[in-house]
Parts: C-alpha cells; structure tokens; sequence
C-alpha cells in the first residue's frame, strides 16, 4: 500500500477503466433481463459463519440505543427481494464490510457483486458464470471437483481420511500455526487455503466443484450423493474470486445451519452470533428456486487491469498509520 497523502489511491487511468467494467458488468445483466437492485448495508443481525468478523455500530435515538451491524455481503437482504415473487432475477453492485481483513487482496470495505438467478441449478449457473468471465477476456473456467483438486496436490481423498493422517500431512507441511481440535473439516480448510488454493488458477480461472456437504452454509445438498454440497468456488493466480451456490430455501434447515454455527462459536469460546430472523421469515413465506453468484470486484478488476493489489484499483483504502 502506497504511502498516504490525501489523495485517492487510484490513478485517474485506472479511474476511468474501472468505470467502463462496471458499465459492462451492468449491460451483461441487463442483457439477460436482470433487474439491479439495492439493500440497506446496516442490519440487526449477524452472519454466523465462523469465520467473519463484523463491524457493529450503535443506533441512538431519543436516549434509546440499539447494536446494528455492517453487512458482510447483500445475501440476505437480496433473497428477502427474491420472497416478493416478482418473476425477475436480480443482482446488485455494492459495498460489503468484514473487521479484521486487510492486506494486498484485501480492504476491510470492498465492492461486491452478486447476482441471484431464479429458476437455475448449478450447472447452468456455472455455464453462466463461465460466459461472464470469457465475456471480460479471461480464458474459459478449468474445473476440478474437491476431490480431484486433493488428488491432484495431495494424493489424498479428502471424503475418506482420518483425522490422524490429516495433522500429520499439516504438520509436515509446516503448517503448525492453527488450534488443533477434532473437526476434520477445519484441518481440509488448512491443507485447501494454505496448499492448494496458492497453486490454483495462473494460465485459467479454476472453478472447484462438489464441497463437502459437511461445510455448507446457505446452499442445497446434491439429490444424488448426500455428501456434496451443490456450490462451488472460483480461484484466480491463488486468490479467491467468488463462490456461487444451489440456494436453499428451507428455512428449518437454515435455522439449524445458523444454530450449528453458533455450537461452532461457543465451542472455541467465541460468543454467539444474532440470528437474522428476518431472512427465515422471508424464506418461510417463500423464494423462488434459484442459483446465486458472489463476486469480489475489487479483485476482478484489478486482475483485469494487471495490478499487484486491490489498493491501487479503489479510490480510497482505510488508513490506519
């Protein structure tokens, strides 16, 4: 990050191509019918994923007080538009918040884009977002499954390996900065994050397929095999671009999901998250079936235009000197 001055930390050339790829970002969905949308950016509630940390802030009025907080993404406001039934697909362009991230890849506030398309699965979301990269000159999406990619750089199948053999590869790896615990999903989220996704996606974008349906969050389970999770990631030069889901629409199981990420807290000492009521209401009124795509801009646009670091393609970083 260059040394602050007061001025924006992007140049007035970057400016303007940045300005061009959101205009063409915007005339691809409304191509397809796509209705842009916006949602508040402050919320009540929280995401109970455990690994985000929100921003929170205090709503004061007349001497009463109430905890608000910066929303991580627009999902959950955009699937309480989808409960309107309006018959339309939607996506927004706007700014997320996430505490305690910043670095070359990262900003604490970004942009995100994030589209929701009714009445797709997967598959055909994958084909979509395949035509969006090729559409901005990246080559065409190679794509592995989780298994595969394991196979590929470990050797080893992560749906039939213990506990054991996993911290012996991590310890052998070198990767001995983590809390060992007895949750196997979190020593595959080490070898994935710190081994194979710094390997992925440096001639092709790589899309990786079929997670384990023991990490979902918000998306369905495949019909077919009920250890796969129906989403999928994008990686490009070792950085996560995006991840696009199969949504649920089960509210129960959404409720469940949300308690079990709170076990999850509770359990490493960490203190409950505020479940989002509002978005089980709205999927218990109904959201049509639909496949939705997330998107960290910043990161698109700054290997489209060939720069080293989100901050040289946003016009203002926080600054903490």
């Amino acid at each position: 990050m260059k040394k602050f001055n007061g001025l924006p930390n992007i140049n007035i050339n970057s400016l303007i191509k940045r300005f061009f790829i959101i205009k063409k970002i915007r005339n691809f969905f409304d191509k397809k019918k796509f209705i842009e949308v916006d949602t508040p950016i402050l919320t009540q509630f929280e995401n109970t994923n455990v690994f985000l940390k929100q921003f929170k802030t205090n709503f004061i009025h007349y001497k009463k007080k109430k905890q608000y907080f910066l929303v991580t993404s627009p999902e959950y406001h955009m699937k309480r538009i989808l409960s309107l039934k309006m018959n339309k697909s939607i996506y927004q362009i706007c700014h997320s918040f996430r505490n305690e991230e910043l670095g070359k890849y990262h900003n604490p506030e970004f942009t995100m884009l994030e589209w929701y398309h009714i009445n797709y699965n997967l598959k055909q979301l994958i084909n979509e977002v395949d035509n969006f990269f090729i559409e901005f000159g990246f080559n065409k999406l190679k794509k592995y499954s989780y298994k595969k990619i394991f196979l590929k750089y470990l050797k080893i199948n992560p749906f039939f390996i213990s506990k054991k053999k996993l911290l012996f590869i991590i310890k052998k790896l070198g990767f001995i900065d983590f809390k060992k615990n007895d949750v196997i999903d979190d020593y595959l989220q080490i070898l994935f994050d710190l081994y194979i996704v710094p390997k992925l996606g440096f001639l092709s974008p790589v899309l990786i397929y079929n997670f384990p349906a023991s990490q979902k969050t918000t998306e369905t389970i495949n019909k077919n095999n009920c250890f796969l999770a129906n989403r999928f990631e994008i990686f490009f030069k070792g950085v996560e671009l995006g991840n696009g889901f199969h949504e649920l629409r089960n509210s129960y199981e959404q409720k469940k999901r949300f308690n079990q990420d709170n076990k999850k807290l509770k359990l490493i000492g960490l203190p409950c998250k505020k479940i989002d009521y509002y978005l089980l209401k709205a999927m218990k009124h109904g959201i049509p079936d639909c496949s939705g795509m997330a998107i960290g801009l910043d990161r698109f646009i700054m290997f489209l235009l060939k720069k080293k670091s989100i901050h040289e393609i946003i016009n203002f970083s926080i600054n903490i000197s």
